[in-house]
């Protein structure tokens, strides 16, 4: 066991959807696993407030400065108290500004800026992993914050190279080479080097995270039927067939490409985890498992980052109540990594090289 508990940060997401509603049902229902683990809520004040109410939570919330957040941690906390770090970047949202159902370019900011003071504290040592409710893409341009989502993002305020989004439900794990592209933008996207990244990156993980002594990567083809042989596309001979034969030079255990449909169906090969060529390809046989239980895993980041597998919900935001068990299953994924994360040893440059640690 950790010699101290994990923490983790939960962001409240877009304040006018279901992301506070959903963060505080997680914390409630996580409420029985201390002092395994410390978690602290990341947003407005206000908003996670309202969102207490609406879930009918006996949590006892406790605003405290991103500052103080370290001794809130540390300390002993009231039974049923939870902190609240108050982002401090923008002003404190008027109850007009977090409306459920009503987003607006305020509420988009604070939500942008809960995610930079989450980022903060993980950066800074004071939490583990940080967990995200959803925040809307449309309203972080509209705002001027971002054109991207969280993955991107992330990657930006940590300068890290190299991030992968994967999804991750029980033993099925999808790792997308590329993310948020226009389809049409896809091929041209992809590169050798980036596709032998993700595997590599993948089989990493799998290998830190989930203790997975010598993980199999199955790489997806991009065209159907793989190309057949060039008739309907030829990223496969060109692109991601070298790729693949890369990583095994590498020592990863990696086959493909594999048809996708093949793949992803009962007589597909058995594998650890799938690295997708795009985002569809990936999500659909993912979410159509259970769009209940999966999880977003952020890879490549100097922390664990985890989050619900759908979006904000606007139309449904205050109305009636949010389902929240992906972001449960989200909050518990982020806690069992984070624990693995700091029990395992970092990947030397030579394991790296090899494609992951090799137990």
């Amino acid at each position: 066991m950790p010699a101290r508990p994990v923490r983790v940060a939960i962001t409240l997401g877009d304040p006018c959807g279901v992301g506070p509603e959903v963060a505080l049902a997680a914390v409630r229902a996580d409420a029985s696993g201390r002092p395994a683990r410390r978690l602290v809520l990341v947003g407005d004040p206000g908003a996670a407030e309202d969102a207490a109410r609406r879930v009918n939570s006996r949590l006892r919330l406790l605003p405290v400065e991103a500052q103080d957040a370290a001794s809130a941690l540390g300390g002993t906390l009231p039974a049923g108290a939870v902190p609240v770090v108050v982002p401090s970047r923008v002003p404190a949202l008027a109850a007009s500004r977090r409306r459920p159902g009503k987003p607006n370019v305020a509420a988009a900011r604070s939500a942008h800026d809960a995610l930079r003071t989450a980022v903060d504290l993980a950066r800074e040592g004071v939490v583990d992993a940080i967990c995200t409710a959803p925040v809307s893409k449309e309203w972080f341009s509209r705002a001027g914050v971002a054109d991207t989502g969280h993955t991107e993002i992330l990657a930006e305020l940590t300068r890290s190279r190299g991030v992968r989004l994967m999804m991750a439900l029980d033993g099925l794990r999808v790792v997308l080479a590329t993310t948020h592209l226009a389809l049409r933008d896809v091929p041209g996207a992809l590169r050798t080097a980036g596709i032998v990244d993700t595997i590599r990156t993948t089989a990493d993980h799998l290998a830190r995270w989930w203790a997975i002594a010598r993980p199999r990567v199955a790489v997806a083809a991009l065209n159907p039927h793989a190309g057949d042989g060039g008739v309907y596309g030829d990223e496969e001979i060109r692109l991601i067939a070298p790729a693949v034969a890369r990583a095994r030079r590498l020592g990863i255990d990696a086959i493909g490409p594999v048809p996708a449909d093949a793949l992803f169906s009962a007589m597909g090969p058995r594998c650890d985890a799938v690295v997708a060529m795009y985002h569809d390809q990936g999500l659909i046989p993912v979410k159509q498992a259970d769009v209940h239980r999966a999880v977003n895993v952020t890879l490549g980041l100097p922390f664990v980052r985890t989050s619900p597998d759908h979006g904000t919900a606007f139309d449904i935001a205050g109305r009636r109540p949010a389902d929240p068990r992906s972001m449960r299953s989200a909050l518990a994924l982020a806690i069992e990594l984070a624990g693995r994360q700091r029990r395992a040893p970092r990947p030397t440059r030579a394991r790296r090289d090899g494609g992951g640690t090799r137990r």
